[in-house]
């Protein structure tokens, strides 16, 4: 029971701190955006099919970014996996690992990398001499813990080390914002649909080359989840709620939705809400995978109007697990 105490004072500990020391932070107006928007994008391919779903679903070697505490109900053992994405394909590409161990359906142990690949940009010096170019980069990194409390509930935390370079260092420059961020989570099963309680990117404001302070895209998101067996064919559904808040405020939501077919080929379709300039934009999206001797293939495509961002974006993951 102390333990129990200490990770929900913890969480709780955490949600104050970011609240607090984002008042400190400048507040986007209207069409700006918190620091460090890539925390939004997701790893797994599977979640952006079924309409970027993250906290409502139990399968997922990506736990780390997302669904810690569904790692102790998960069905393996162990899982793991690497995906690519084209995000905003005109302008970067996402690289992810992650990895998730279920230990006696009691504990769970998340790693996590992703990185964000931007196109580079020419420098010049100070003389208006070229001086080469540059390639901005984003990375997350981080590992996490989950415990199955009582047989249907479970509480995760996931910390990562998040940071992005725009410019490369100098005298008058230190390479870009970084900071540590950390995600809370809980889930109760109860039969064949789960409910999931989530704050995550909680973390202090990060600074600019200027010294101005931003704050991080921290947001609570409600989420549940329903998967069912029927004989050869599984069905599975998720749907999430959220606010961001701690900078711009503003809501979000997605709907997904996976069949499969044999444990072999899965059909998935979802849809996301989300507001322009905080958040990843709306979109629609399919996807579908493969597994067979548990390796798994996974590739997802986003539906966007012609003017977003968003409009052609791929991912494609591989993975095993067992």
């Amino acid at each position: 029971m102390k333990f129990i105490r200490f990770i929900l004072c913890s969480a709780v500990a955490a949600a104050s701190f970011g609240a607090a020391t984002a008042q400190d932070a400048t507040v986007p107006a209207a069409g700006e955006s918190p620091a460090l928007q890539f925390l939004n994008v997701g790893a797994s391919p599977r979640n952006w099919a079924m309409g970027g779903v993250q906290s409502g679903l139990q399968k997922n070697a990506y736990a780390q970014f997302g669904s810690v505490a569904a790692v102790p109900f998960c069905d393996e053992t162990m899982a793991a996996g690497a995906s690519y994405t084209m995000w905003r394909p005109a302008s970067s590409n996402m690289l992810a690992a992650g990895a998730a161990w279920n230990i006696n359906g009691t504990f769970g142990v998340t790693f996590g990398v992703q990185t964000g690949l931007n196109p580079a940009y020419e420098l010049t010096s100070a003389a208006g001499v070229p001086a080469g170019t540059f390639s901005p980069f984003d990375l997350r990194a981080g590992a996490g813990f989950a415990w199955r409390v009582v047989e249907n509930l479970s509480v995760g935390v996931g910390l990562n080390y998040v940071s992005s370079s725009l410019a490369p260092r100098s005298e008058t420059y230190s390479g870009g914002m970084s900071s540590f961020t950390a995600d809370v989570q809980l889930m109760y099963l109860l039969g064949d649909f789960d409910i999931s309680l989530a704050a995550s990117n909680l973390g202090m404001p990060v600074k600019s080359a200027s010294g101005q302070s931003f704050g991080l895209p921290m947001n609570a998101r409600l989420a549940g989840g329903y998967s069912h067996d029927f004989g050869l064919h599984r069905v599975s559904a998720g749907v999430e709620g959220g606010m961001f808040f701690g900078a711009a405020s503003a809501a979000f939501g997605s709907v997904g939705a996976e069949y499969v077919y044999n444990g072999f080929v899965a059909l998935r379709a979802g849809w996301h809400y989300g507001a322009e300039g905080c958040g990843v934009p709306s979109f629609a999206s399919v996807g579908l995978g493969f597994e067979f001797l548990g390796v798994n293939i996974d590739a997802a495509y986003l539906i966007a109007p012609a003017d977003s961002p968003l409009q052609n974006t791929l991912s494609f993951g591989l993975g095993y697990s067992f």
